[in-house]
């Protein structure tokens, strides 16, 4: 019998024994594996409304007084921060708003192209005919959700729900 192992049934073993000691250390840590969880919080939310612009009433030289409800926008300027390693694309910004005249929750949705990291600002626009319909936002909640899950949620101080 040699004193040095035969190579060619020796690699078994090593290999075996390798996974024998792994299983029966204890205390020994074992690597996981990795398991990516997003977060993100919500910095500030702004809610403002831009008003259409007055136009002129042909011929006569004077500028004519609209509604406020008649024109214009309003948007919801949104501060949020996606923690590292940052968040894939398909994150989704949800603005759920209820309106003046309107008792029902609307939804918009802004969905993210690329990867989301850091800082990100957002913004989200409701169209004058949609406003000349409901009113003006009364109450509204926003959340960042990613893959079904919202990570980040703020509401209007007035938000019942």
């Amino acid at each position: 019998m040699s004193k040095f192992p035969d190579r060619s049934r020796g690699a078994g073993w090593i290999g075996f024994a390798l996974a024998a000691a792994a299983v029966l250390a204890p205390g020994v840590a074992h690597a996981e594996p990795y398991i990516y969880v997003a977060r993100a919080q919500l910095v500030e939310v702004g809610h403002s409304f831009a008003n259409q612009t007055t136009a002129t009433v042909p011929g006569a030289g004077v500028r004519a007084f609209q509604d406020p409800d008649a024109g214009g926008t309003e948007r919801f300027e949104i501060r949020w921060y996606a923690n590292p390693p940052g968040i894939p694309p398909g994150a989704i910004i949800l603005l759920e708003s209820i309106q003046e005249r309107s008792p029902v929750v609307k939804n918009h949705v802004l969905r993210t192209t690329g990867k989301s990291a850091g800082h990100v600002r957002s913004t989200i626009e409701i169209p004058a005919d949609e406003i000349r319909r409901g009113g003006r936002v009364v109450q509204w909640r926003v959340r960042v959700i990613w893959r079904g899950q919202a990570l980040a949620t703020q509401t209007s101080p007035n938000w019942e729900g």
